[in-house]
């Protein structure tokens, strides 16, 4: 459902997409999904890429996962 919109690499067809973002988000909400879908879509956009890669999707999960990377005022450290 949250691929359709999204242009993905000819290398594999999108029910392999499918499985394998399934694969990296057991047990994510709909909202969840759907953002690492966007996430990875802005990710091959900065990349200069014209489709999304399943590297792209990898990236994105660990990137909702984790948070977007803060850095630390110089006395905090």
């Amino acid at each position: 459902m949250h691929l359709r919109k999204i242009t993905v690499d000819e290398a594999y067809d999108k029910d392999t997409y499918a499985k394998k973002l399934a694969m990296l988000t057991t047990g994510f909400s709909g909202a969840d999904i759907e953002n690492i879908c966007n996430e990875g879509a802005i990710m091959a956009a900065r990349g200069n890429k014209e489709s999304v890669t399943i590297r792209a999707f990898e990236l994105a999960t660990e990137r909702v996962i984790a948070g977007i990377e803060k850095s630390m005022p110089k006395n905090e450290v």
